[in-house]
């Protein structure tokens, strides 16, 4: 029976209603924007809060009692310089023989060098076999502008390895060199070595085009405020970098070819499955929403999560060396238990979107298990997308000229370091004429 509000109170009551109406849509607001931060889909480097607050133990601070330290190796010296005193410098008294010499290594870096102005004389030639104009080259020579190849590799470094703004840029190389640059004169460098290293970002692309597996991901990037997508292909010795203003096909088509016929691994985004058949489903993401479902206390949820963790543990068994028939009989049970698990969590209205979620994706969440060279989780290309993540917020991009020179840089960094090779020698082999 609903109770009756005196007309004492009545004004009272309403002015709480509304209150209470306004809070609850308050709760509604910070709620979505705290999802931003903390959902299942956010890596757990991006997380606020993730860490948490270390506790007092009540040790003592330092090594303890018995522990055998280690320092670095001492290196062989390169360098000789021999002390010697003849007088006292308090008294100017005669000193005689040194008691005792000791010897000690001291590591250190070269002085601040000056630069190297070097004037190359040309000469043109005219051959008449060829009927071509020829003229000699030189590996300090570039192939444009006055800047030499250490320079340009220098600039390019500090720039996408170093992490530092132009701005900065140019105020180490005054400090190091005495050269007086401006920051437009920086992103002009960068410009240049991304023309010289466009010819070797193209075959980045042509190998992960051609690649048995690849991992896909894209972020968010801004150019002048406007959203666009970083997308990354990792292959086995390629990585790839794409600055495009579609998160749709487009992009996935053009790094992979109309016809893909390797193996993908990437997350839930609904347009990887429209332009490749063979898809590797991240199961990291998969067991984070789980994890977040089962800390909400329910106890199917609670079930579910262990359930998946099961199936994951009993897939992560599988390598390349495990025969045919294991594997398929493998395959076999995760895909009965998955089928189990979606069946039983359509019962439970807060876990039946969860289940769609996997029945909706279920030939993509096992294909690790007949195919092992591809991996379950789609860590590598998240991995590859950290640093583009880290740059992001420290230097934003203004133009398509630099999300160009971004894409192709990074790109080929990032492929070099994959294939163990030094990066500046890399850069100054291909800067020079």
């Amino acid at each position: 029976m609903k109770k009756e509000v005196c007309e004492n109170c009545r004004p009272l009551f309403e002015k709480l209603l509304k209150r209470i109406e306004l809070q609850d849509k308050r709760i509604l607001e910070l709620e979505k924007r705290l999802a931003f931060y903390e959902n299942p889909h956010t890596p757990p480097s991006q997380r606020r809060g993730r860490y948490p607050k270390p506790k007092r133990t009540g040790g003592k601070i330092g090594a303890p009692l018995g522990h055998i330290g280690t320092t670095r190796p001492t290196p062989k010296p390169n360098r000789f310089k021999k002390l010697a005193l003849k007088r006292c410098p308090d008294c100017d008294k005669h000193l005689g023989r040194p008691r005792i010499v000791r010897k000690q290594i001291i590591e250190d870096i070269p002085d601040p060098q000056p630069l190297k102005i070097t004037q190359f004389t040309i000469p043109y030639y005219f051959c008449n076999h060829c009927q071509q104009d020829i003229t000699p080259t030189d590996p300090e020579l570039p192939f444009e502008g006055r800047f030499g190849p250490n320079l340009q590799a220098e600039v390019a470094l500090m720039r996408f390895e170093d992490r530092l703004p132009d701005r900065k840029i140019t105020d180490t190389l005054n400090r190091r060199y005495g050269l007086m640059l401006t920051p437009a004169t920086v992103l002009d460098i960068t410009r240049r070595v991304a023309d010289q290293i466009e010819p070797v970002y193209e075959k980045i692309k042509q190998e992960v085009r051609d690649a048995a597996v690849v991992n896909a991901d894209e972020t968010g990037h801004k150019i002048k405020g406007v959203k666009h997508w970083v997308w990354t292909f990792v292959a086995t010795v390629a990585i790839l970098f794409m600055i495009r203003p579609s998160r749709g096909q487009g992009p996935i088509k053009e790094a992979l070819g109309e016809k893909f016929m390797g193996l993908l691994g990437c997350d839930g985004w609904t347009s990887y499955p429209k332009c490749v058949e063979r898809i590797q489903r991240c199961w990291a993401h998969l067991l984070r929403e789980a994890k977040v479902l089962a800390e909400k206390g329910k106890e199917q949820a609670k079930l579910l999560y262990g359930g998946l963790n099961k199936i994951f543990k009993r897939i992560k068994k599988i390598t390349t060396k495990t025969i045919q028939t294991v594997r398929t009989r493998t395959y076999n049970w995760c895909l009965k238990e998955l089928d189990l698990w979606i069946k039983t969590c359509k019962h439970h209205t807060e876990l039946k979107k969860f289940a769609n979620k996997i029945e909706n994706g279920k030939e993509h969440w096992l294909t690790c298990v007949l195919h092992p060279e591809i991996e379950p989780t789609n860590n590598k290309a998240e991995r590859a997308l950290r640093e583009i993540v880290v740059q992001r917020k420290i230097s934003s991009l203004w133009n398509k000229k630099g999300a160009r020179i971004k894409e192709i840089t990074m790109s080929v960094l990032a492929t070099w370091r994959l294939r163990g090779l030094n990066t500046f020698s890399m850069l100054r082999v291909n800067l020079s004429s």
